[in-house]
């Protein structure tokens, strides 16, 4: 509505020339002289002829580099204005300007051919009207040099919808994650690229076609563009890991304040695959069969002569007396007299000399334990004497380990 009144008042400004000469006129203003990237700029066109157009007007289309140049809804619009008790009929147009970068545009200059009726009522009449906007200054806002990219708009959202599980994955399982930008009073050309396909090692990513759109209110003549895109990630093995938030920040046109729009990031975990992942169920069977198999071997070959081992290592050790000396050992690491008393007795069986070297050791502990020795006698040093002389007669482990050798002449 505010740009028919606007175009209404254009009319009335050009009234006395258009009466004078009584030819066609033709006015043109843009909203905004001065702007910064991103921000909607009107041009405004109003056409009026002193009867009426037998044909619609032929108006010029505008392309130059980092201008976006639209028609927004009913763009175009018949009015009537009285002049000097004349009524003068017409076409107003508003082309929908949005500068994509800082710098100074001009449009380029375009002709309006027009045919209207003869007030003679003679043949149409014909005319063709120049149209050369002035020009529009986009300069980057003060503060908000350091966006990359720049974004302009009155609202900017970003939300975000995940389809699957993605912490609760196995290896082949798949989730997707949908992003859309909302971008109010600006077009969705600023919207850069949200998705890309990093992601954490063993998941892959497989983008869908993204969708952009700007949509143009007809009440309002407001811009609204949206922008999806849509990943779907295959776990290809275990992964754990975190897909990035998605931050976008952008320059405030109603309040002149860099704002930032985001939605959260995404934990990934799958699990890998299992040891029998991709096998049939008789490749299973036959895995099973061979490990039952191998077990049976096992139990019937090996185990018997694991048995044979340990009980040969006994019989060496006990004939060598080893085992004998590794009783007598710990008896006296735990001093614990009665069972040393009990492993020194079966070690002097099997080594008589050796064990007379055990005798100080044990007569001192024995009057200890009953009693019957002096006080400046230790327990502590009969049990370190005892220690050291049991250690003294600790037999070779080397020939411990080779078997006894069958004598020469049975």
């Amino acid at each position: 509505m505010k740009r028919w009144l606007l175009c209404f008042i254009l009319g009335l400004l050009c009234g006395a020339q258009a009466a004078a000469a009584d030819k066609p006129i033709i006015k043109y203003k843009l909203s905004e002289e001065k702007a910064v990237p991103g921000q909607s700029i009107s041009l405004f066109v109003t056409i009026l002829v002193p009867t009426w157009m037998t044909q619609p007007p032929d108006f010029p289309e505008f392309d130059q580099p980092n201008l976006s140049v639209t028609l927004p809804g009913r763009s175009s619009q018949a009015i009537s204005q009285v002049i000097d008790g004349n009524t003068w009929s017409g076409v107003a147009r508003e082309y929908l300007i949005i500068p994509l970068a800082p710098g100074t545009y001009r449009l380029p200059a375009g002709q309006v051919k027009l045919a209207y009726k003869n007030p003679d009522d003679g043949d149409d009449l014909q005319a063709t009207l120049k149209l050369a906007p002035p020009p529009i200054e986009v300069t980057t806002p003060e503060g908000a040099a350091g966006l990359n990219p720049f974004i302009a708009a009155r609202e900017l959202t970003l939300s975000q919808e995940i389809e699957g599980e993605p912490e609760a994955l196995h290896a082949g399982d798949a989730f997707s994650r949908n992003v859309t930008a909302t971008i109010e009073g600006s077009t969705v050309m600023f919207i850069p690229q949200l998705l890309d396909s990093r992601a954490p090692e063993g998941l892959a990513a497989y983008p869908d076609t993204h969708k952009a759109e700007d949509k143009t209110d007809p009440r309002t003549d407001e811009t609204t563009g949206t922008r999806n895109e849509r990943m779907t990630y295959v776990a290809e093995s275990g992964v754990r890991g975190t897909l990035p938030a998605i931050t976008l920040r952008w320059y405030d046109l109603d309040d002149g304040q860099i704002k930032t729009s985001s939605v959260d990031a995404i934990k990934v975990h799958a699990r890998g695959p299992g040891a029998f992942s991709g096998t049939s169920l008789w490749e299973k069977l036959l895995i099973l069969a061979g490990a039952a198999l191998l077990f049976w071997l096992l139990w019937q070959w090996a185990v018997p002569r694991i048995h044979q081992f340990q009980s040969e290592r006994t019989k060496r050790a006990e004939a060598s007396g080893l085992a004998a000396w590794q009783r007598l050992y710990s008896a006296c690491n735990a001093q614990d007299y009665s069972a040393v008393l009990q492993a020194a007795g079966e070690y002097r069986r099997r080594a008589p000399s050796a064990a007379q070297s055990l005798q100080p050791a044990l007569f001192t502990l024995g009057a200890i334990q009953y009693g019957d020795t002096p006080a400046s006698v230790s327990s502590a040093a009969a049990w370190q004497q005892l220690t050291q002389a049991i250690e003294a007669l600790r037999p070779d482990a080397a020939h411990i380990r080779q078997a006894p050798l069958p004598p020469l002449n049975p």
